[in-house]
């Protein structure tokens, strides 16, 4: 009898410790998805999607920026980055200048912005 008690104490155990666990891990994606910043850049001189791709791999140099987009025929580009590790636009101009474009304007947000499909 106090084998069977002990394996039902262990196993009601296991399970509280098991939706501890999961409920941990739900709480840290969903700050994982509340730390983060948008920045919408316009880039002027982007011609081919050979300077869309040299711009997205400049910007993917940078600590943080894990999702790059790139709008060639609407001169934009979209990254997201932890909020710790928001780049300035100071930063960000002289990737774009360096990699031979103009910048124009550069927005921040808590959301992400809403990105047109490309046809393809």
């Amino acid at each position: 009898m106090k084998t069977k008690f002990r394996h039902t104490h262990i196993f009601s155990l296991a399970i509280l410790i098991l939706t501890f666990c999961f409920s941990l891990s739900a709480n840290a994606q969903i700050d994982n998805k509340q730390e983060r910043i948008y920045i919408k850049i316009e880039i002027k001189g982007m011609a081919c999607p050979f300077c869309a791709f040299g711009m997205e791999k400049a910007l993917k140099k940078v600590a943080g920026i894990e999702n790059v987009t790139i709008e060639l025929k609407a001169g934009l580009a979209y990254i997201s980055t932890p909020i710790k590790q928001k780049p300035t636009k100071k930063s960000i101009k002289k990737i774009i200048t360096d990699a031979g474009f103009t910048v124009g304007k550069i927005e921040y947000s808590n959301k992400p912005f809403a990105i047109k499909e490309s046809p393809e």
